[in-house]
């Protein structure tokens, strides 16, 4: 009687999802990667206090897990993208095997409605990247968003273009490629040496709505090219184009 008993038991172990089996996570394993699901936040959640106290913002890099220590740094990877962002666990999801996004964070590695993830656990000293994150998402952000002005600006008469003396030498800027999506842009920009980011500059294809990433140094010819050189690695489609 017993063994007949025990027979329907492990038939449903056997069904259950190893997602929720493996939801006993520790804030001292930093190796482990994790499947979920990862989705983001209904609008309507938009300044409610979450389960840590902290009012919930979508522009902020956070997110929230079933069981994940509050304040614990994730690295989250979209499984069909690669694309990474690192979030702050601020809150509780009532789903297991669920990992629910600010939209923001959603954004930046292309999460549309809900998508395979993987998560692991970082130690505490990414604080500082997480900052830094968000530091370049804005600066990012406000390049692909520009903010419309409070007031239309009288127009303005723009003078006759001055013409180019003659013997005057062309500048070279250079493009490092394009990206279809805001995400794919973001993950553009994480490989770009930090030296450069200031100069980097976001703009719209003519010819479709491809997003173009380009160094505007106004370089010569010849620093164009070493530099074009010193950036192939993580940039292999990179052109040299000459400037406005």
């Amino acid at each position: 009687m017993v063994a007949r008993q025990l027979i329907p038991l492990l038939a449903f172990l056997l069904l259950v999802p190893e997602t929720i089996r493996a939801q006993n996570y520790s804030v001292h394993d930093t190796v482990t990667e994790y499947p979920n699901k990862g989705t983001y936040y209904h609008d309507k959640f938009e300044g409610r206090k979450c389960a840590s106290g902290e009012i919930f913002d979508q522009n902020k890099f956070t997110a929230a897990h079933w069981s994940i220590k509050m304040g614990t740094y994730v690295m989250v990877t979209n499984r069909n993208s690669g694309l990474q962002v690192i979030v702050k666990v601020n809150d509780r999801c009532p789903k297991r095997g669920v990992f629910d996004m600010s939209r923001r964070a959603a954004n930046a590695i292309g999460i549309r409605g809900m998508q395979p993830v993987t998560i692991r656990l970082l130690p505490d000293d990414y604080a500082n990247r997480w900052a830094a994150q968000e530091t370049m998402f804005d600066s990012v952000h406000s390049r692909l968003n520009p903010r419309t002005p409070a007031a239309t600006p009288p127009p303005q008469v723009k003078p006759a273009p001055t013409p180019k003396a003659t013997g005057s030498k062309t500048t070279y800027n250079l493009q490092l490629g394009t990206a279809a999506t805001h995400g794919e842009m973001y993950a553009m920009l994480h490989r770009l040496p930090a030296k450069y980011r200031d100069s980097a500059e976001i703009e719209t294809m003519d010819a479709s709505e491809s997003l173009c990433l380009t160094l505007g140094l106004k370089m010569t010819k010849v620093e164009a090219r070493q530099t074009a050189d010193r950036l192939r690695k993580s940039f292999p489609n990179v052109k040299i184009v000459a400037a406005d």
